[in-house]
Formats: C-alpha cells, structure tokens, sequence
C-alpha cells in the first residue's frame, strides 16, 4: 500500500510521513520543489512533486498512490484546492482519502467555509474518505509562546476564560497514520475528534506548563485588536492573521474549543498526551539561553 500525503514539508503533512515511515508503509510525500522532494526521499518515503495550485500534476501522482492524506495550508484557496485533489483522486480510483479538519466549532467562519466546500466534494466523490479532526494543537499554539515564557515567564493571547481541549501534534498524526493503514470501510465518512485528556483555560496552561518548567508563568489575555496589534508588530504577516490566528482565539473565547474526546484511546490504546505531559517532552525550546 502507497500513501500521497500532500503537504509533506508542512506540520501536519511532514508528522503523517514520518508516523506512516515508522509504521513501514510506502509514502509519496508530495512537495511544489525538486529540491524539497529530493530532501524528504528516505527509508519507506519517496519524495515527489506536485502542486494543489496546479491540477494537471496530480494524476499521474494518483495514479502511483492507494491511498491519500489531504492536508493544505489555512488559506483562502483551501476549498479550491482540495476540491481539485479530491477530483483527481476520485479519477484514479483511489481506496481512500483522509482529510485532515479540526474540532474547534467554527461554525460558517472563512476558515469553516473552506473545509466544508472541501468536505461536500469528499461526500460526493464516490471514494472512501474520513476527517480526523485535531483540537487545538499544542505546537501551534504554545511554541509561538517561547519568546515570551523565556525573556519574560508570560504568555500572550485574546482566549478569556474559554477552556480548551488542546492536543498534541505526535497524537494526531499518529491517529491518521492508523486509519490510513486500516481498512478503509470501517471509517467511511467518520469524524475522528483528537484532543487533548482535558480542557483547561489559556490560564491553566500557563500553569501546567509552569509545573512542569518548574516556574511560573502568567497569561496575560489581552482584547483581540491590541492582541492583532501585538504580532503584527512582532512581524506576524496582516493578510494571515484571521485565518491563522485570530478566528481560532475568537473560538476558544467563546466556548467553542471545549470538545475533549476518547478518540485517541481507542485508536491507538494510549491515552491522549497532557500539556503538562508535552511540557517536559518540549524543555529544551522553553530553556533560556
């Protein structure tokens, strides 16, 4: 069985590849550059070459493929592009495809739009296909904090007193890596929800990752405009901002981040990894220099 997994060089994507190589499964780990594809080609991993932007390079990539991981970056164009490798995986008769969405309820923001354009051309498709759908991830949303938790033992957002069912990176990708290695039927059409073991506020991360760095660290939740104002300063690109960061503070400040599930148990018969758990695993990026 060969795996198309698109956005290899990205988090999600480069994560599926080195699970699914751990696992011994074959991989085309799909990239825009010769140089990027030539870098990632290792062990069970072919590095090969195509491009969501580019339609015409997918079928011949489909046609080497059983089985594809769809992933694509938050992006205005994200529906677009994921319609177009879903109907060139439905053209190569494809067994399954799994998409990666998400579990914070977004519920009709641009973000949400996107995936659910992307989504209806999987139902309709005729292929078998699954979501997994990650909570707020930890390495998206705590690494960006090492700057601040390191000069200054504060971390920095706009979530009040919302509770947040984050997860581990190493959780969802594993989880994907598991239903694309089984059997495509058991899984048609589900929404695998992969979070974190609790729910805790931006307060009591601060706090569990201060336990665990053996320190204390303060959240500072500041009102979204002065938050935007504050990384657009520090260099966060404008035009990225709401798709990025600020629709996904909006919905952990509103509730809508508080889903924790089983679901990592069951599929992989280990329980979901803490944030305190993740702290220790991650000391060194927090360490001062």
């Amino acid at each position: 069985m060969t795996v198309l997994v698109t956005g290899a060089t990205g988090m999600f994507g480069s994560g599926v590849v080195e699970s699914l190589d751990r696992a011994g499964a074959d991989v085309l780990a799909m990239t825009r550059s010769e140089s990027s594809a030539e870098k990632m080609t290792r062990g069970h991993v072919t590095g090969v070459v195509g491009d969501l932007d580019d339609p015409e390079s997918l079928p011949a990539l489909m046609e080497r493929a059983d089985r594809m991981f769809l992933v694509s970056p938050m992006h205005p164009e994200l529906g677009r592009r994921e319609i177009a490798a879903v109907e060139a995986a439905a053209a190569a008769g494809i067994d399954q495809v799994v998409k990666l969405y998400g579990a914070v309820r977004h519920e009709g923001d641009q973000l949400d739009i996107q995936h659910q354009a992307s989504i209806e051309a999987l139902a309709s498709s005729g292929v078998p296909w699954a979501l997994v759908s990650p909570q707020t991830v930890m390495e998206t949303n705590l690494l960006s904090q090492v700057e601040g938790i390191r000069e200054e033992q504060s971390m920095y957002g706009s979530a009040g007193e919302g509770h947040i069912g984050m997860v581990a990176l190493g959780d969802c990708v594993d989880a994907a890596a598991i239903v694309l290695q089984d059997d495509p039927a058991k899984w048609m059409g589900a929404n695998l929800e992969i979070t974190g073991p609790e729910a805790l506020t931006y307060a009591q991360v601060a706090a569990e990752m201060g336990r665990a760095l053996e320190q204390t660290i303060t959240y500072v939740d500041m009102p979204e405009k002065e938050f935007a104002a504050m990384l657009i300063e520090y260099g966060f690109p404008a035009e990225d901002l709401e798709l990025q960061v600020l629709c996904h503070f909006r919905q952990m400040r509103n509730g809508k981040a508080d889903l924790v599930t089983d679901t990592f148990q069951r599929l992989a018969g280990r329980p979901a990894t803490s944030v305190y758990e993740w702290t220790l695993a991650h000391r060194d990026a927090f360490a001062s220099d």
